[in-house]
């Protein structure tokens, strides 16, 4: 053979070596894509079963937080109820005690008041008792004195009696006695001078 022949030869063989070299290669390299192919197609699967696992249970939890949310907005609703409700009883009561502090003041101003008046009753009750006690000693000593004049205008009008009747009796004497001289008006009054 000639030399050409033998450098094709070698040329051949070489590139048949290497082209399969290359082809075991190719074929080692499909092999592990394969591989990698099929190891990426199940975790692919995994993940997308984990991925859908994942999205059941975000909307499970979705649902728990906005049924959590709608418990909590009920549960603020019905604190801020209570709360108002507590805010209006509390201003009621506050309006209450005042209207109570104010009929509480007025009470206690109309009893100082009342406590005044007794005071000033009590000192009048007093100087009324003096002054009665005082009246009743001097109506007392004004009926001894009474009685006592009395007693007297009755000694004295027996007396006055008494001596009128005598003196009727003495006047009838000297009138029949005819030693009594006329002293009437426009007559002489004769003294004895």
């Amino acid at each position: 053979m000639s030399t050409g022949g033998k450098v094709m030869v070698v040329l051949v063989s070489l590139l048949t070596v290497g082209w399969l070299g290359l082809m075991s290669m190719v074929a080692r390299l499909n092999w592990n894509y394969g591989d990698a192919v099929k190891k990426g197609d199940v975790s692919i699967e995994a993940l997308q079963k984990e991925v859908d696992e994942a999205v059941v249970k975000l909307r499970k939890l979705e649902d728990e937080v906005e049924t959590s949310h709608m418990v909590n907005d009920d549960d603020r609703t019905i604190l801020r109820l209570e709360y108002n409700d507590g805010e209006k009883t509390l201003a009621e009561t506050t309006e209450n005690l005042s209207r109570l502090e104010g009929l509480f003041n007025q009470l206690n101003q109309a009893r100082l008041e009342t406590e005044k008046h007794i005071d000033v009753r009590k000192k009048e009750v007093t100087d009324d008792k003096v002054k009665l006690a005082a009246t009743t000693k001097a109506v007392d000593e004004s009926k001894s004195t009474n009685a006592s004049l009395v007693q007297k205008l009755t000694d004295l009008r027996s007396k006055f009696q008494e001596l009128s009747e005598a003196n009727r009796a003495l006047s009838s004497k000297v009138g029949q006695s005819g030693q009594i001289r006329d002293v009437s008006p426009g007559a002489s009054l004769v003294t004895g001078r």
